[in-house]
């Protein structure tokens, strides 16, 4: 018998696996746990789920178990929803994402992030 050989009706464990903690639209926080073969493979079915998330309306859960909605403790930035990297102060007031997403839009020039949080 090996390790990952089991009994009937058991899962083994996965050799990629991804969690992702959420606030439901409802309040309540969640979390969803993908597993696959291949990471690659992982890291596709992972984007697809959080942009289905995202049209869903959940909001990502941040590292203290509340929603990322922009709401701080002083001095700390809010998280982009999307690449839960910290956002940084707008001239305009509010908080953007500076994450950088490919490197000619077409037009020569980079395409950043759209996510902003007022």
């Amino acid at each position: 018998m090996t390790e990952q050989t089991t009994r009937a009706g058991a899962f083994t464990e996965a050799p990629a696996s991804w969690n992702t903690r959420y606030i439901s639209k409802q309040g309540f926080e969640c979390q969803l746990t993908l597993r696959a073969d291949d990471p690659m493979q992982l890291l596709k079915l992972a984007n697809e789920i959080m942009a289905k998330m995202v049209e869903a309306g959940v909001k990502p859960a941040g590292s203290n178990g509340h929603a990322s909605n922009g709401e701080t403790a002083q001095g700390e930035a809010p998280l982009c929803p999307t690449h839960n990297k910290a956002m940084k102060p707008s001239k305009a007031g509010g908080w953007y994402c500076p994450v950088k997403i490919a490197e000619d839009g077409g037009d020569g020039k980079p395409v950043y992030c759209k996510q902003r949080v007022k």
